[in-house]
């Protein structure tokens, strides 16, 4: 709604709502978290809105395009929310330090990607219109998603390198489970399983500088894509 809204940009900032608010206004859209990373001056707002096409754009960007239509479920929403503010944490990072930018031409080869992914074109255009977004819209998740990985490599790439003595002490722990004591296979496993643990830990590091609040319990379900709001709709909701 426009008043939480509101009340939500004034508390990311610093100060509260106005106590001589209306109670009362009519409910556009619902706020569902405010971001902020510290080295950033304005906060994200994230609406219920917001949140479900940007989960259905993750996830058919991932390949499951039948995440296109029909409802999102509150585990969906859930895991959508957490994805969003890591990219928008790790982005607001890798702008402060003026890395990993993605240029015109690498977004719309992402996009294109993206809309190749749909049987058609027209499959594609009914995706943007039921989920109430525009092309630039998907080309800029598209573009953050890929600036966030960029950064999360280049702080893990490090951590994939296995000595040989490290590949040897894994391997007793290990072989077992690996079904193998082949040193390739085990260097690949101990590197993947550090890296991922190095990219928590830096989304640990990058969350505990930023100032996260969560609005409230997420629903169960979503609703289904629907006809375009209307201009006026659309500006309030982003």
């Amino acid at each position: 709604m426009l008043r939480a809204l509101v009340a939500a940009v004034a508390l990311a900032a610093g100060s509260g709502p106005d106590p001589a608010a209306p109670a009362g206004g009519q409910e556009v859209e619902r706020v569902v978290a405010v971001v902020r990373a510290r080295s950033s001056g304005a906060p994200h707002v994230i609406t219920l809105t917001r949140l479900e096409s940007e989960t259905r754009v993750a996830l058919v960007a991932r390949g499951a395009v039948l995440a296109a239509e029909g409802t999102l479920d509150g585990a969906a929403l859930r895991a959508g929310l957490q994805a969003l503010v890591d990219e928008l944490l790790l982005v607001d990072e890798a702008a402060r330090l003026q890395v990993f930018e993605v240029d015109a031409a690498e977004r719309s080869s992402e996009l294109a990607r993206f809309a190749a992914r749909f049987p058609s074109r027209a499959d594609f255009q009914e995706f943007l219109r039921r989920c109430d977004l525009v092309e630039e819209e998907v080309a800029s998740a598209l573009a953050r998603a890929q600036r966030a990985r960029r950064y999360v490599e280049s702080r893990v790439a490090r951590a994939g390198q296995i000595s040989d003595a490290e590949v040897a002490a894994w391997l007793e722990q290990h072989a077992t489970a690996l079904g193998t004591r082949d040193r390739e296979a085990a260097r690949a496993q101990a590197a993947q399983e550090r890296m991922a643990e190095e990219g928590r830990t830096l989304l640990r590091e990058v969350r505990a500088r930023a100032e996260v609040r969560l609005l409230g319990d997420l629903p169960e379900n979503s609703i289904a894509p629907g006809p375009a709001r209307t201009p006026a709709v659309r500006q309030a909701r982003r």
